[in-house]
């Protein structure tokens, strides 16, 4: 779904700029000669790569990408985060652009000077009925991504969240996209130094629930869908322990993918295990056929994802995690039709 978007926005765009970089590849082929270390450039074009029809390719040949281009194993390390930096904001362009969220900044009431953070919302978030929240897992990744080896090494559609967003946009939700690995100041001017925290978002969770208590909580949403990526089960498990009578009343289900919530649900209080496990579904790596049930854990019910690698699973169950959030809500609409 994401795919077919992007390529109507950019396959015009991407036309045009093929045809101007000659100039462009024939300096990234001299570069490449030339550089026998690694030196940060600004743009992916740059590093000889853009994305095509939601895969990153080479300019001057259409290949995947390809992690081997220096002498030394360091030196491709520091150009693979580089570049993956750069497709942290091609995805927020994506987030702003294709999905029509905005980037809200936080804290609230940041002080000149401190470092912010933010996350990406629908311009309804705060009056819509209906709310669907975005958490992904920890490491690298940032908002709107699921996993950025798969966007670089696959394509966005594989890797990223567009195709929940513009689904659960689909089914009448309002959208939040969380950034939760988003926690110090990585301006150039502080990388450097002692990190800086951002208060408010100094750790996953931290984020998480700093993003309930000054905007979930004023929000109108009486429905409230969570989607959660391994460590997002983490932080939707303090969400439910911080917040526990909202999340209760509001929480209509949510869907973990891959979460390992046996190892966060260890100092769990009982009421939360309780609440989540009647809304709770967790697809896990396995090699069943997606959506097989697997059983039930204090927390929830486990199905299978449909595959074995971690970072394929929200990608694999797409369907049957809609297919819940659907089946639930579709309850919810009969119980009001009946009183």
């Amino acid at each position: 779904m994401a795919n077919r978007r992007n390529s109507e926005t950019h396959a015009r765009g991407n036309s045009a700029r093929s045809k101007s970089m000659g100039p462009v590849r024939s300096c990234l082929v001299d570069n490449n000669n030339m550089e026998k270390t690694f030196v940060e450039k600004s743009s992916l074009e740059a590093y000889g790569y853009f994305f095509d029809r939601g895969k990153l390719v080479s300019l001057e040949n259409g290949r995947p990408f390809q992690f081997n281009a220096y002498p030394h194993d360091e030196d491709n390390q520091k150009r693979y985060h580089a570049i993956g930096r750069l497709v942290d904001n091609y995805i927020y362009g994506l987030l702003e652009n294709e999905c029509h969220l905005r980037r809200i900044p936080i804290p609230v009431d940041a002080r000149t000077g401190e470092p912010t953070s933010f996350f990406f919302a629908s311009d309804n978030f705060l009056d819509a009925e209906n709310l669907m929240i975005i958490i992904h897992g920890t490491g690298v990744v940032r908002a709107g991504q699921w996993s950025r080896k798969l966007i670089i090494n696959e394509n966005i559609q594989v890797g990223s969240q567009l195709a929940y967003i513009m689904k659960a946009q689909e089914l009448g939700f309002a959208v939040i996209v969380t950034n939760t690995n988003l926690n110090i100041d990585e301006s150039s001017r502080s990388i450097h130094q002692r990190p800086r925290f951002i208060r408010g978002s100094e750790s996953p969770e931290d984020h998480g629930c700093y993003i309930w208590e000054n905007f979930v909580r004023q929000s109108s949403a009486r429905h409230i869908c969570i989607v959660a990526h391994s460590y997002g089960g983490a932080v939707m498990l303090e969400m439910a322990s911080r917040y526990t009578s909202d999340f209760d009343k509001r929480v209509l289900a949510v869907a973990l993918t891959d979460s390992p919530m046996k190892a966060y649900i260890k100092r769990a209080h009982p009421n939360v295990l309780r609440i989540l496990r009647k809304r709770t579904i967790n697809w896990v790596g396995s090699k069943s056929k997606a959506n097989t049930n697997l059983g039930d854990r204090e927390y929830g019910q486990i199905r299978s994802a449909g595959h074995t690698s971690h970072e394929w699973t929200s990608f694999t169950s797409f369907l049957a995690v809609f297919q819940f959030i659907k089946s639930e809500f579709s309850q919810i609409q009969r119980y009001k039709n009946t009183t």
